[in-house]
This record gives structure tokens, C-alpha cells and sequence, in this order.
């Protein structure tokens, strides 16, 4: 089947919220009123001055995806812990590191049995006559390239062949651990989740009076990975006199109400792009605080201020898979802040089916929303908003090539 594959580089961001520009007076009354078909704005308010505070997981790898790099700084960390995980210590090192370690163990390995090899030169009648003979002639063994030396058997010495097995063994050794380790490193599932790539922005929706957080998620490799999962947790902070600088950091767990965990086990199949979607109710970490024991689902409006008067929150996505080729356990992340999402958008479509009846996945509307006052019709309206898995079945909104549809009729 033909596909179009261009070179990803890395995009300018569209100004999601260009016509949502208002005046300081009309923004003062948004804050007051939700409007569930108004200008489409950031969760984090449109002119909303926030403390400046990183964001836990990176977003700089191309078209603005994450490469699963954590911005967290740790501090008294005991480093002879790493010293028992030696081998998985070496993998995690880049490459130029990697590159200097494995030249600096075996300049170690050749000069040290050097040093055996001209305490035997006299006894075995090698005749090496300085430190650097010896260090030549330990290259020469450890690395099989062939002797120079005067008497290949050295008179029938016995400490030569004991040193020359041993050498050899401790050679064979360190070739076995290096070449694992570069494979290790270039076989790093890592990179293959890299071809998992998230919507840009999350979108706040609202639907039968409660607020839905959605995104989606798609894959872009032939093979899609196998028995994904995804689990979905919240950063945020808390304004708490009691704590070091008034603020308390909490991390908790998402609920997500599709993939549903009691209906397919929360498996996301990746052959088409999927839409992820949590119910923002009491029990979700982006509802106001309310007493315990309060069910239900707060007002958008609600939802909406408390969002605004947040110190911060970071929404964490980690997607795990098996990758069929490697049987390799594969996870990609991503994450959104209050700035990322938007409320009053809907996504676009981003599977359309060609004139020869194929499924095609266009991966860069995957990113594509809209304001839902630019929508022309209710028709529309309805059929965006239900872009979403109910049930056990996923449905998104999907466009037929015209080839097709006169065929049909």
C-alpha cells in the first residue's frame, strides 16, 4: 500500500487562541461566566500572570513530543548504590561517554598484564626490553593479531601459557560485555517510542454538563506496538501555609473512562488513532476540593476557575507497549500543562478513506483542533463532541475521498 512519508521537523505551534483576544473589560467578565460555545482559551487563563515553574516532563523532541526526559533535579543521592548496577549504569551513559569508559578499561586490561609480561621476559626468553615491549606484546595477545617474538613457544615456558590463557579468557570477557552493551544502547526501546506521538494540546470538553479531559494518540510505525496500555497521573501544586514556601506537591492518579479497564483491560489498539478521555468528577484531581463523601461532578464553571486558580498542574501520560520484532517493553510519555489544554475546541478529522477503500491516518491533523464557534452547523457540533470511545467501541469522525462516494452511489 503507498504511503506519503515526509521528514518531521519541528513546527511552529499554531496560535490556537488568536481570535479569543479580548479586551482586559470582556476578560474580566469571562472569569465570571463559562461559555460552553464561546472563544476557545488555555485552562491556565488567557492573561493569567503564573509563577515560573518547569514542567516535570520535556516537550522539545520533534513536533513538539516529548523524549521521555524528566526535568526533575535530585539532590543527596548515594552514589555507590549506582556501583551495584554497574552494567545498567554504563547503558544509560551517551555514547562519547560510553566510548571513553570502554577505552579506558581495556588501555587498563593491556597495561596491566604488561606488567606480568616482562616479569616473565627473562624466565621465558620472550626478550623484551622495556615497559612499551611488553605493553605491545599484551596487545598482541589479548587482541589475536600475531606474535613478534623470537621463539613462538617461549622455551617451553609454562607461566607464558598460563598467562596466555588467562589473558585470553579475561579478552574474550571484556569483548562479550562491551558488545552487549552497544547493543543494548543501540537497541534501546527507547527510541522506538518515539514513532508514538500524543495531540499537541489535551482539550477540556464539555458534554451533558460535565467537563471531559481528551487527547489523542496515535502510531505511526507499520507495526503498531502490542497489548498497549496507558496510565495517566497529575502533578499538582497546592497552596499550604504548613509546607516549605506554602505549597505542597501532589501526585495522583487519573481515571480513565476510556480505555475502559472493566470493559477490554485497558488495552488501546494503536492501528488507528485513539482517543483518550477522563471524566473531570469529584474523585478526578482537576475538581475543586469538596468534603468527603460528595459525589457527582462539579459545574465546568467550576471546574474552570479552579483550573485558573491553580499553582500549577502538569498532566503525566505514560504509554506502554510490546514491541512484536524485540518482544521489548516499550514507553512513550508525554505531558500537558494548564497551557496546553483549551477549552472550546473540538478535534478535527485525522482518518479519511481513499478512492481504493484504504484507511489513511493523516498524523499531522492528529494535532489539528478547532474553535467550535467557527463550527457551520449543530450537525457538526454533535458529531465532533462525540469523537469519543463509548462503550467497547472507539468512533471518531472520519471523511470519505469523493472517488469513493460516486462510487458508491
Amino acid at each position: 500500500m503507498p504511503c506519503s512519508c515526509g521528514i518531521f521537523k519541528r513546527r511552529r505551534r499554531p496560535k490556537l487562541c488568536a481570535e479569543a483576544e479580548t479586551s482586559s473589560d470582556s476578560h474580566e467578565s469571562d472569569s465570571d461566566h463559562f461559555h460552553e460555545d464561546g472563544d476557545p482559551e488555555p485552562a491556565s487563563g488567557k492573561k493569567q500572570r503564573r509563577r515560573q515553574v518547569h514542567r516535570i516532563l520535556d516537550r522539545e523532541g520533534v513536533e513538539f513530543q516529548s523524549q521521555g526526559v524528566f526535568h526533575v533535579v535530585q539532590t543527596r543521592r548515594t552514589c555507590t548504590i549506582f556501583l551495584l548496577d554497574f552494567f545498567h549504569t554504563v547503558i544509560h551513559l551517551p555514547f562519547p561517554g560510553l566510548f571513553v569508559v570502554t577505552l579506558t578499561v581495556y588501555f587498563a586490561c593491556f597495561a596491566f598484564f604488561a606488567l606480568f609480561w616482562i616479569w616473565f621476559s627473562d624466565v621465558c626468553a620472550i626478550g623484551l626490553d622495556s615497559y612499551r615491549d611488553a605493553f605491545y606484546l599484551s596487545v598482541e595477545t589479548q587482541m589475536t593479531i600475531g606474535y613478534g617474538v623470537p621463539d613462538p613457544n617461549f622455551g617451553d615456558c609454562w607461566e607464558a601459557a598460563v598467562l596466555i590463557v588467562v589473558q585470553t579468557v579475561v579478552g574474550l570477557m571484556l569483548d562479550a560485555t562491551v558488545i552487549g552493551v552497544v547493543f543494548q544502547k543501540l537497541a534501546n526501546a527507547n527510541a522506538r517510542a518515539n514513532t508514538v506521538i500524543f495531540s499537541d494540546t489535551a482539550l477540556l470538553e464539555v458534554e451533558e454538563g460535565c467537563a471531559y479531559l481528551r487527547f489523542r494518540v496515535a502510531d505511526m510505525s507499520w507495526r503498531p506496538l502490542s497489548q498497549a496500555t496507558m496510565q495517566v497521573y497529575c502533578v499538582q501544586h497546592h497552596r499550604d501555609e504548613s509546607q516549605p514556601r506554602g505549597i505542597r506537591v501532589e501526585l495522583a492518579a487519573v481515571h480513565l473512562e476510556e480505555p475502559d479497564t472493566d470493559i477490554h483491560n485497558g488495552i488501546i489498539f494503536l492501528g488507528l488513532p485513539a482517543m483518550v478521555s477522563h471524566k473531570i468528577n469529584y474523585e478526578s484531581p482537576l475538581s475543586p476540593d469538596v468534603p468527603a463523601g460528595t459525589t457527582g461532578s462539579p459545574t465546568p464553571n467550576d471546574v474552570r476557575k479552579y483550573l485558573i486558580e491553580s499553582p500549577y498542574l502538569e498532566v503525566l501520560v505514560l504509554l506502554s507497549g510490546t514491541e512484536e520484532s524485540t518482544g521489548a517493553i516499550v514507553e512513550a510519555r508525554h505531558s500537558y500543562t494548564l497551557d496546553d489544554m483549551f477549552w472550546n475546541r473540538a478535534y478535527g478529522t485525522c482518518v479519511s478513506i481513499n478512492s481504493e477503500g484504504y484507511h489513511c491516518v493523516d498524523f499531522h491533523a492528529i494535532h489539528h483542533t478547532y474553535p467550535l464557534s467557527a463550527l457551520p452547523d449543530q450537525r457538526h457540533t454533535t458529531v465532533l463532541n462525540s469523537a469519543v470511545a463509548h462503550g467497547i467501541s472507539h468512533t471518531f469522525p472520519a471523511t470519505l475521498d469523493a472517488n469513493m462516494d460516486s462510487d458508491n452511489e
